[in-house]
């Protein structure tokens, strides 16, 4: 259990440097790019192209919500295969006549 929580500490101690370190994200040959470019590696997250985290979050989340109603509710509006809503039927409506009765 202490493993387990020591190893947890130092995950969120790399993420923690990860995000905090844009300046030496994209320079290869400095030691304090490391934990940036780890963080990328697995969690796919690059602050200085994506931005504040949470903001990268919620656009992931909204992907997973769209891919996820395209393919289980095969709810796509783009996608003109889909079947289309049913017509209403056609019912012929009576004439609007007017009768003016003279003077």
């Amino acid at each position: 259990m202490k493993r387990l929580s020591l190893g947890a500490l130092a995950l969120l101690g790399l993420l923690a440097a990860g995000c905090s370190s844009p300046a030496y994200e994209n320079n290869h040959w400095h030691i304090n790019s490391v934990p940036a470019r780890m963080s990328y590696q697995f969690f796919g997250y690059s602050q200085s192209k994506d931005g504040p985290y949470l903001s990268k979050l919620s656009n992931d989340m909204g992907d997973i919500g769209t891919t996820m109603r395209r393919h289980l509710i095969n709810a796509n509006e783009s996608n003109p295969l889909l079947p289309q809503a049913p017509l209403k039927p056609y019912r012929p409506e009576a004439p609007k006549v007017e009768f003016k009765v003279g003077q």
